[in-house]
């Protein structure tokens, strides 16, 4: 069983031929233009949200895509440390979280493009196995990437790191989530279900595996509860 991980200690590189050509690429601009960020962890002061986020990179074509993905960790890296930056000051912050969001889309509830909408949470514990995490990641991304999930409605992506180390009865887990603008019910199910089934693709085997269950949060019922 070969998964699609790009983590060479699950899946060898040769195994994984997604971008390969073997010449001079013409650059292919993506449906959408994305920027990847990362948000830092707290360190116990209270600090706005918009000061724990930065940009990383912005993502127009296939080419900056592959470039900008092969320098980022894979789920399967977290299940055993943490995400952490160097500072210009030798220290080290904590990154909690991963995102991609279309450009001109802050990753923040109160944007216009999110604050009607919600977001699709799946919740996987490190059991499942990091290569199977993977796959389910990279899934979404080339996907949501790629503009092959319909409704076009997907703003954004968030890789939640929820490593929690050797505690006592409680697992690691990673959450991914899916958000999206505003939507009526059916265009939110029909969203869910060709999500659901996307992670699902046995993407190097050319089947379906185990489709797993996404949770539906609306922005606007959370923030008022």
């Amino acid at each position: 069983m070969v998964f699609l991980s790009f983590n060479s200690a699950i899946t060898a590189p040769d195994d994984v031929e997604l971008h390969e050509d073997g010449g001079v690429l013409e650059e292919l601009p993506l449906r959408h233009t994305w920027v990847v960020w990362q948000q830092l962890a707290s360190s116990g002061k209270s600090v706005p949200y918009d000061q724990s986020t930065k940009q990383l990179a912005v993502v127009q074509s296939v080419e900056d895509f592959w470039q900008t993905w092969e320098c980022l960790p894979q789920p399967s890296d977290l299940l055993t440390r943490r995400m952490a930056e160097k500072t210009a000051e030798d220290c080290y912050h904590t990154v909690d979280a991963l995102m991609i969001f279309r450009q001109g889309v802050l990753p923040q509830w109160e944007d216009a493009a999110n604050a009607d909408g919600g977001h699709l949470q799946f919740h996987f514990k490190a059991s499942l196995g990091g290569a199977q995490i993977d796959e389910y990641w990279n899934n979404l991304v080339l996907g949501t990437i790629g503009g092959t999930l319909e409704p076009d409605l997907i703003t954004g992506l968030r890789l939640v790191d929820k490593v929690t180390g050797p505690k006592a009865g409680v697992p690691s887990t990673v959450r991914m989530e899916v958000w999206f603008g505003a939507g009526d019910n059916e265009v939110v199910a029909a969203l869910r279900r060709n999500v659901e089934r996307c992670l699902a693709t046995r993407t190097l085997e050319g089947r379906l595996g185990v489709v797993p269950k996404a949770e539906v949060k609306s922005h606007k019922l959370t923030r008022h509860q």
